[in-house]
């Protein structure tokens, strides 16, 4: 067996009684900002899934016709379609992402 050696202990290495820490008012309020925001959250996403599928084709159409809209005015310096269609493809992909991944805490949809 090892021996265990224990060493002296300096009396300024020893830790005074121990008193419960205060809680800073600037950590309740960011707590308190952050149940605001995942309840607006949490509810933007049920209303986005509320109209899901609705909103899908609708935006879906969207896209398409900016693709071809893009596609047409390809050639024209002065319009700037293929950042509009990125803009709008990037919206739904966001918002399907958005609905399929998310899920609000604590509750089983």
């Amino acid at each position: 067996m090892a021996s265990i050696i224990k060493f002296p202990r300096s009396i300024d290495s020893l830790a005074p009684h121990a008193t419960r820490p205060q809680i800073a008012s600037k950590y309740l309020e960011g707590i308190r900002g952050q149940a605001i925001f995942s309840s607006l959250v949490e509810g933007v996403w049920v209303a986005i899934v509320l109209v899901w599928r609705v909103l899908k084709w609708v935006l879906s159409i969207n896209v398409v016709f900016q693709l071809f809209r893009m596609i047409y005015q390809w050639g024209r310096p002065d319009v700037h379609a293929v950042w509009t269609f990125l803009l709008h493809f990037a919206v739904l992909t966001a918002l399907t992402c958005f609905v399929s991944l998310y899920q609000p805490k604590g509750k089983k949809f």
